[in-house]
């Protein structure tokens, strides 16, 4: 009986025994299993926020990408407008002036173009759960923009940030007409063509072919010829346009920003005196039937030019005959203006301290400078502008793009 009950005391402890060993095993791989869920839980949300911090990565290359594609033909356009009123306006800058402002210009349209859509940009929120676009940069070199940025993304608890950068190259710029050594191309010039000021529209029938100037009518539009009495003293920013000849009697003192066109001949029956910013184009003969008077001022006439008086060139003027000029009184030339004389020049006494270029004979009394005497080609040269028929051409290059992940 003694040995019995040992047996069965024996098998009692090893039941308890085997029973503690599987409790400890159960606890243990329960405890396993709720560390893994936890870490899922964990890794799931690390990999949400980064999903998010990829999500605005994206969003803000494709929204660079559309500003830096949208404004590739704008910034184009600005440069050769640059070229072309530089052209106009007789001002000479090198090429490398003009491909240097390709890389700014782009690189403020971008800019511009991002901040207007800054909102959108900035953040997609649900619950605590959003990306944000954070720290932006961008900034130029001759040939690169750059732009950095750092898009966080959150999910509850977890913040991931991407590191992003982005390099928009300019791979080649380039303008028409170059030589491919580096150096300017030999422009040719063009002579005035007496179509600088332009026709214009949509102007009320009381400006169309008037009996007088009217006050009121900033613009003026002559059918065919027009001729209009009485004195037209500060005739102040108008524009008069006549398609055939142009008569304007009496004086015409005192006026400025004026433009005048005439498909035909002009004549002034007396003075112009005090003409300032003052621009007239006649692609006939012009006359005065006394004196001219110009500040900063230019008048372009395809035949030829009399004057029953003096004539004062003043503070950047110039003026261009297609034919013979003749001036009964004085001709004075300031030192920063130009006058240009495609055939014979007269005047009684003339005063030269800026350029004068007579393709024809010089008479009268030089009291001061000289007139130069050139050939057609030289004075296509000293007094046309030059035209390089040159447009920006650019070869865009792709962008770039590099990512860094830290969590």
């Amino acid at each position: 009986m003694k040995h019995s009950e040992n047996e069965k005391g024996y098998a009692l402890v090893t039941v308890l025994l085997i029973i503690v060993v599987f409790m400890v095993i159960s606890l243990s791989f329960m405890g396993q299993s709720f560390n893994s869920v936890k870490q899922n839980k964990v890794v799931e949300k690390n990999y949400q926020s980064v999903a998010l911090a990829e999500m605005g990565i994206s969003f803000y290359q494709l929204a660079v990408r559309n500003a830096y594609l949208s404004n590739q033909e704008h910034v184009v356009n600005q440069v050769n407008q640059m070229i072309a009123t530089d052209r106009q306006n007789k001002v000479e800058k090198s090429q490398g002036y003009y491909k240097g402002l390709v890389v700014p210009l782009m690189k403020q349209a971008i800019q511009t173009s991002l901040e207007s859509e800054q909102k959108t940009l900035r953040i997609e929120e649900r619950d605590n759960t959003f990306y944000s676009i954070q720290d932006v940069e961008i900034s130029s070199q001759a040939k690169d923009i750059h732009i950095t940025f750092e898009s966080l993304g959150k999910q509850e608890d977890e913040i991931s940030t991407l590191s992003a950068e982005m390099t928009i190259p300019v791979e080649e710029m380039g303008l028409s007409g170059e030589d491919g050594g580096g150096t300017d191309p030999s422009p040719t010039y063009s002579l005035p063509d007496f179509n600088h000021i332009k026709e214009p529209a949509g102007l009320p029938e009381k400006c169309k072919n008037p009996l007088v100037i009217y006050d009121s009518c900033g613009e003026i539009f002559v059918a065919g010829s027009g001729s209009f009495s009485h004195n037209h003293n500060q005739l102040d920013n108008k524009l008069l346009y006549a398609k055939g000849a142009l008569l304007l009697d009496g004086n015409a003192n005192n006026m400025s920003n004026t433009k005048i066109h005439t498909g035909g001949s002009m004549s002034v029956g007396k003075n112009m005196n005090g003409a300032q910013n003052v621009f007239i184009e006649v692609k006939g003969a012009m006359s005065f039937g006394g004196q001219l008077r110009m500040d900063h001022s230019n008048v372009h006439v395809g035949g030829s030019m009399s004057l029953d008086g003096h004539l004062d060139m003043e503070d950047q003027s110039f003026v261009y005959v297609g034919g013979s000029a003749d001036i009964s009184k004085h001709l004075s030339i300031s030192a920063n203006s130009k006058m240009c004389v495609a055939g014979n020049l007269h005047a009684s006494q003339l005063n030269i301290d800026g350029k004068l270029y007579v393709k024809g004979s010089v008479t009268g009394n030089i009291k001061s400078g000289e007139a130069d005497k050139v050939n057609q080609t030289d004075f296509e040269k000293y007094c046309g502008k030059p035209d390089f028929s040159q447009e920006l051409s650019i070869d865009w290059g792709d962008i770039v793009n590099k990512i860094e992940y830290s969590y």
